[in-house]
């Protein structure tokens, strides 16, 4: 959906936007870097998807997209990160799949488990480099 780790939040909203979907985000009362995002896409009406977001400074420190996704569409989700990030084993437990993929201190997972018969993928999109960069020492 052209969504990558580390996207500033301007970027996210406008590709949100562009997929015809909403987004909202609230700032933390605690601490004014943070805000915590929500919405949610239907791209080309394959199903609609909701979108959780930790934003710090600006930056999508933790995107997390998730739905119920076809067999195909997660085959072609896996098969189009593969080509871009190499190939990589599922790790398998019970009814729950997971492929990940870790560059430049910037993190993909998708994690997949069968929810009353159907098939739940979460996509989570992770900047270690703005989570790095919160530590207090």
């Amino acid at each position: 959906m052209g969504f990558r780790p580390g996207m500033s939040a301007a970027d996210v909203e406008a590709r949100i936007s562009a997929l015809g979907g909403r987004w909202s985000c609230k700032a933390s009362r605690v601490d004014a870097r943070f805000s915590e995002c929500r919405g949610n896409v239907n791209p080309n009406g394959e199903g609609e998807y909701a979108l959780t977001s930790s934003v710090v400074g600006g930056t999508t420190a933790v995107l997390l997209i998730s739905g119920d996704v076809d067999d195909a569409q997660l085959d072609g989700w896996v098969d189009n990160l593969s080509k871009r990030y190499g190939r990589v084993t599922a790790r398998l437990a019970n009814t729950q799949a997971m492929w990940q993929w870790v560059r430049e201190r910037r993190m993909i997972r998708i994690t997949t488990r069968i929810e009353r018969g159907t098939r739940v993928v979460s996509v989570s999109l992770v900047d270690g480099i703005v989570l790095d960069g919160l530590g207090g020492g």
